[in-house]
């Protein structure tokens, strides 16, 4: 019996998968040199440290972080908190803040660590995320990105959860104009 028919084919899955990977990565870092002003700007804000803050283990209770500023999140044992939004949630850290911004527009959530992030509304509905990732801010230790569209002035939270480390760096900011 000949296995060349399989072993053909799975060669050419492993090198069409390999393509796709190597053309996203290539999209990625076309969008950090195509906007290299956006890239200035958020780098610049993430090198700031920040204040230190402790997540809560439940929305009732989370500190309020300030937008634009990088802030350290130390993290609770992810089966203390109580997490409202759906999603994966495997062992680890987590916590809950709360956040609100100036503007109405788009903010990016960026994180130093890999993390399950959920932002939710002030009726505890989770928010569509708009992705656009920079992998080129992985160099500066930006290991998550998400981006939101939200309102001035309301009060939006923010849950983590899936986090093998005690805590986090956390920045909320508004996208920079391209």
């Amino acid at each position: 019996m000949s296995t060349s028919g399989p072993r053909q084919f799975c060669r050419l899955y492993v090198a069409a998968l390999c393509s796709l990977t190597a053309l996203a990565a290539a999209a990625q870092d076309e969008a950090c040199t195509e906007a290299p002003r956006v890239v200035a700007e958020l780098r610049s804000a993430w090198t700031v440290a920040g204040p230190s803050v402790e997540a809560a283990r439940n929305a009732t209770s989370a500190p309020v972080i300030t937008h634009a500023r990088r802030v350290t999140v130390r993290l609770q044992p992810e089966g203390e908190v109580a997490l409202r939004a759906p999603g994966r949630r495997t062992a680890g850290r987590a916590g809950i803040v709360d956040f609100t911004v100036p503007s109405a527009g788009t903010f990016r959530v960026m994180s130093s660590e890999r993390a399950w992030i959920e932002v939710l509304s002030a009726d505890g509905l989770p928010l569509p995320v708009y992705m656009r990732p920079l992998r080129c801010l992985r160099g500066e230790g930006v290991q998550k990105e998400l981006m939101y569209r939200l309102d001035a002035g309301q009060r939006y939270t923010l849950e983590m959860s899936a986090v093998a480390a005690p805590g986090l760096d956390l920045l909320i900011i508004a996208e920079p104009a391209p």
